[in-house]
This record gives C-alpha cells, structure tokens and sequence, in this order.
C-alpha cells in the first residue's frame, strides 16, 4: 500500500496570542508595553470589546501622535 503524504493545511484565519506568549515574545525583543497601553488593555478587556472595537480604539489613541 503507498502511503500518500500529509496535507499541510493553509488557513487564512491567522493566529491568536495569549498574552502570556505575547509577553515572552516581546521581552525577547527587548519591547516593553508602557503604562498607559496597559491601562488601556485592561479597560478593554473589562469592557468587553469587539475585535473591531477595540482596534478603532487603539488607532485614536495613536492618531495625532507625530514622534515615531
């Protein structure tokens, strides 16, 4: 019998983070959240935000912001 090889699956879905992977990834990076981001984080998490909500409200706290 011929073994016929593995498909490797292809998804267009991405791929979600924790934020304990997350964490450890930046830290490799030598990238750090500041105070405010992570104040911001956990009011959205408490408010419950839509993927799409919480997005718009990070680009407002970005936009305006000209020293990059």
């Amino acid at each position: 019998m011929k073994k016929t090889p593995k498909q490797l699956r292809t998804s267009t879905d991405g791929c979600v983070l924790g934020d304990e992977t997350f964490a450890a990834i930046s830290a490799v990076e030598g990238i750090s959240l500041s105070v405010s981001s992570r104040q911001r984080l956990v009011s959205m998490r408490q408010r419950n935000l839509t993927t799409q909500e919480q997005r718009a409200e990070i680009i407002r706290a970005y936009s305006g912001t000209k020293s990059r």
